[in-house]
């Protein structure tokens, strides 16, 4: 959903007709893909009741594998908003992920339109969801991007640490097909978020310490996994 979706003329519902549009591409998609993504990795989810039922909230997850961003879309129950990789919006892709309401950033910097579109996703009382450490990695939260945390620390609206297990054992068979590989995913209450200075040494620490809180969580969510559910 693009910061466009404010501007311009509105339905009775308020709501602009092009981000209705996306809502709708998204729901159309959501009645196939959901079930089919619980189903095919036996997704077992813990703490959905921390996704608030409405208002804007930030989902800051951990990231191994390509297929994070929909395996935490079809697991809980909200539709979710991601900013994803320039180098993904191309045809056909591009198209199809547009057509949801994804958004494309350009990483190694600060991307002041994947920003406006951030906040223009949160303003609606939506649901963003973000890879703070910018890459596929191992999951831990040893690192986490300037940029994206800027973003989070920026908004200062509820964030929900996210961690992701099992999508780095997602293989291709027979070319395409994902190896059926079971996901565990664990989402923790809202995190208290540092201050952030305006100067650089200042964000510097805000991130570290927002870092050093995500590392934290993901550690103790790998522990026993308890008795879980799917957000329907």
């Amino acid at each position: 959903m693009s910061g466009d979706a404010g501007r311009g003329a509105r339905g009775a519902d308020g709501v602009a007709p092009a981000a209705r549009s996306r809502d709708g591409g998204y729901r159309a998609a959501a009645v196939v893909v959901k079930p089919l993504m619980r189903t095919w990795f036996r997704i077992r989810l813990e703490g959905a009741g921390h996704i608030p039922t409405s208002g804007p909230v930030i989902l800051a997850s951990n990231h191994r594998s390509n297929m994070d961003p929909v395996l935490l879309a079809a697991a809980v129950r909200r539709p979710v908003t991601f900013m994803a990789k320039v180098e993904l919006f191309v045809w056909p892709l591009g198209w199809i992920l547009r057509l949801i309401g994804q958004f494309p950033v350009q990483r190694g910097g600060i991307d002041r339109e994947a920003l406006r579109r951030s906040s223009a996703v949160l303003a609606r009382g939506g649901v963003l969801g973000l890879f703070p450490e910018g890459t596929r990695g191992d999951g831990s939260f040893a690192s986490v991007h300037p940029g994206l945390a800027y973003i989070v620390l920026r908004e200062r609206c509820p964030v929900l640490p996210v961690a992701i297990f099992g999508t780095e054992r997602v293989r291709r068979r027979f070319g395409w097909l994902p190896f059926a590989s079971p996901v565990r995913i664990v989402i923790g209450p809202p995190i208290d978020l540092p201050a952030s200075a305006a100067d650089r040494s200042g964000r510097r620490a805000a991130t570290e310490a927002f870092r050093q809180r995500l590392q934290a969580f993901a550690a103790s969510a790998a522990g026993p996994a308890s008795p879980t559910s799917i957000d329907r």
